[in-house]
């Protein structure tokens, strides 16, 4: 099975300021223009949240360094998402809910799946949680909100939620409550991409041996993670890390098939009949022999070559300002983590290409051939322009996921 996975101080010669400031503000609703009470306010991807109270006033008194997506959410109301920079907070927010609009189901030309969740229940958490050992301790707790459409002719199943997904995770120790924006796999690509708002908190447990539990499980899902990856980009510190990363160049089919085009147009019969391959033809300033074509046309539809030189961090990205890092590269790049094994559960999803006991092994590229902005805490956007592949296309969901605000143990990875 192929796993691709969408979706959101620099290179150590720039630093973040680790001040933190308060954001206050107020949520109204748009119809009434009353304040709305108990609506929920969060920095998406992290464990900082709060409510608001009678008069609808809300205090986060301690707004990280970076930036970050605000969520506020309440039932019957449209979620209000705005993107703050912790540097830059207003003296006061102003936010105003919009009610939802209910739409009747018959008026919709592409209606959801009858009976969605018994047909789609599994490969939505497979998806969306996935298939970890971790995933196998999470439980969906209002799987009823669940809503699917498919689309028989372009073959992509989209999902929907009109509330948050509350998802309990007993093996890192969180619920996250999650605001659903996007999920769709297409099955002629094999990509799937989901996109959403999170807000973690800490289950409650008076075992230290579960709290010491839950820690050793969350250190080992950051280590090797996307996460991990990007705080070791922006530090500029992938090798001393445990991160190699090499250039992957992809020769696709529309090179094989430039080649047969030039390869017919030089064809022509001889005068007894037999067929003359002209090798004097140049096309564009450049001149392509007939041993060349021949070569292409011998290849695999699709044709790997990788560059067997590990990259520096400061060779594929760069600083734009003391909190941001440029990433950006021409064609694929190869990350392998060499100080975790695959787990059992990857290998036996992938028996032919994936060997038990190899090291982590997951490919990146651009979709849109621009940079994507890297954040000190790990965060990249815009989520759609990189898609992961491999090891990374697998582990990267829900189970395994972890706020940006995570602080991992100090630890020496094993071998190292």
């Amino acid at each position: 099975m192929r796993f691709l996975f969408v979706l959101i101080t620099c290179l150590g010669f720039l630093s973040a300021s680790s001040a933190q400031s308060s954001l206050r503000g107020v949520v109204i609703a748009g119809d009434t223009k009353k304040p709305i009470a108990l609506a929920n306010v969060f920095l998406s991807n992290t464990s900082v949240g709060t409510i608001t109270n009678d008069n609808g006033e809300f205090v986060i008194t301690q707004f990280p360094a970076g930036r970050f997506d605000l969520v506020v959410s309440c039932i019957g109301y449209e979620a209000y998402i705005t993107t703050l920079q912790s540097a830059q907070l207003p003296a006061q927010l102003q936010v105003v809910l919009q009610p939802k609009v209910n739409i009747l189901q018959e008026v919709i030309v592409a209606p959801y799946e009858k009976n969605g969740w018994e047909k789609w229940g599994k490969f939505f958490m497979d998806y969306f949680v996935g298939t970890s050992e971790n995933a196998a301790q999470c439980k969906l707790k209002n799987p009823e909100v669940v809503r699917f459409r498919y689309n028989q002719k372009d073959k992509i199943i989209q999902a929907f939620a009109d509330e948050p997904l509350v998802l309990e995770n007993r093996a890192l120790g969180y619920v996250v409550k999650y605001e659903l924006k996007t999920f769709a796999y297409d099955y002629n690509t094999s990509i799937f991409y989901y996109q959403g708002y999170p807000f973690f908190e800490d289950m409650e447990t008076g075992r230290s041996r579960v709290e010491n539990r839950w820690k050793r499980n969350r250190a080992d899902a950051y280590y090797g993670s996307m996460m991990h990856f990007m705080r070791s980009l922006f530090r500029n510190e992938l090798i001393d890390d445990g991160f190699e990363v090499r250039k992957l160049i992809k020769v696709s089919q529309a090179e094989k098939q430039r080649v047969k085009d030039l390869y017919n147009a030089r064809i022509r019969p001889g005068a007894d009949g037999r067929i003359i391959i002209s090798d004097s033809l140049i096309g564009n300033g450049n001149r392509d022999s007939a041993e060349y074509y021949k070569k292409v046309m011998r290849q695999p539809e699709k044709m790997n070559v990788l560059i067997n030189q590990v990259l520096p961090g400061d060779s594929i990205a760069y600083g734009i300002d003391s909190f941001t890092a440029g990433l950006f590269f021409p064609d694929h790049l190869q990350v392998i983590y060499k100080y975790k094994q695959v787990p059992a559960a990857y290998a036996n999803s992938n028996p032919m290409s994936v060997h038990p006991k190899s090291p982590l092994l997951s490919e990146i590229y651009l979709t849109n051939r621009k940079p994507v902005s890297v954040l000190a805490n790990g965060s990249f956007f815009e989520a759609l322009d990189l898609i992961a592949s491999g090891y990374w296309g697998w582990w990267e969901k829900m189970a395994t996921m972890l706020p940006f605000d995570y602080k991992p143990p100090a630890r020496i990875p094993d071998g190292k």
